[in-house]
């Protein structure tokens, strides 16, 4: 199993590399090759991924994800690991001195970064029930969303009438909440029309930018996947896999639902990144963390 697992993260790997050549300093590759490269066992690797990721944060300005990854870097002894901390400090100590004290005008106070109830320290379960999130609810939203995701699918002449109408005629008969499923569109897509399935995969991940990721490379992690409620887990198909500093790395059906992506990162309390999943490796991975963590 184990080495199942190193072979397709080995192809992960190679294909990010690939995108990475395309498309230097991609901050969305970089991180999953940190976290791949960590999960292999490549520390020189995974070093080098950081160095160039926390250059991408710079030059994007967010200097909060830099301090995180400056962090992970103050790890390693090796001279440019070290060099990139002194700069993130360099670059970051004069925003901060900026943002506090501006000439002739009222100090501000610092951001406070304010985790929300639906989150928690990292392996501490989000709790929808406490919110007033039932699973029937979550379920509903669900089906409104992968049924704005046919739609425009559609409409966008990804998939045909036909295809569509399939889509739809799941969504719809769809069985009374009491026990979670997985609604996703592309699930059924693929299941029913496979070709129209990996034209939306593909459409899909080119238009919110979410590199299609080998989730069954990835080993289930019961703290990263308490760090989201389980109906969410379950019906969404929303799978936390890594984290990078503060940011949690999840794979998702739907890359396109922005309002669900704000809702995971509102529950896990932390910023995410989001990847596009195989609903049929999404499944078989849920099925076994769900079968060992009864």
């Amino acid at each position: 199993m184990a080495e199942q697992a190193n072979s397709k993260l080995l192809e992960g790997i190679a294909y990010f590399e690939k995108m990475l050549k395309v498309m230097p300093g991609d901050r969305t590759t970089l991180e999953f090759l940190s976290v791949a490269y960590e999960q292999l066992g490549d520390v020189e690797k995974q070093r080098t991924s950081l160095i160039q990721l926390a250059e991408a944060l710079l030059r994007e300005k967010d200097y909060d994800a830099a301090d995180a990854i400056g962090e992970r870097l103050s790890g390693f002894s090796e001279t440019d690991a070290q060099d990139m901390v002194r700069r993130i400090k360099s670059v970051r100590n004069p925003v901060q001195l900026k943002a506090v004290v501006r000439p002739g005008a009222a100090a501000q106070p610092m951001r406070a970064v304010v985790r929300p109830a639906g989150g928690g320290a990292l392996g501490e379960r989000a709790q929808p029930g406490k919110e007033g999130i039932s699973l029937a609810q979550v379920v509903m939203s669900a089906v409104k969303a992968e049924a704005a995701l046919i739609r425009d699918l559609y409409a966008k002449n990804v998939v045909d009438a036909s295809a569509a109408e399939v889509v739809q005629r799941h969504l719809g008969g769809l069985p009374e909440a009491t026990r979670p499923f997985l609604v996703s569109a592309l699930a059924i897509l693929e299941k029913e029309s496979g070709g129209m399935g990996e034209k939306a995969a593909v459409y899909m991940a080119d238009a919110a930018s979410a590199p299609p990721i080998p989730l069954q490379a990835f080993m289930p992690s019961a703290a990263l996947m308490k760090q989201l409620p389980e109906e969410i887990v379950r019906v969404r198909g929303a799978v936390p896999f890594g984290r990078l500093g503060d940011t949690l790395l999840v794979a998702v059906l739907n890359p396109l639902d922005t309002a669900f992506h704000a809702e995971v990162e509102r529950l896990a309390g932390c910023p995410c990144r989001f990847f596009l999943a195989d609903p049929h490796t999404t499944e078989d991975f849920l099925e076994k963390y769900f079968a060992e963590n009864a």
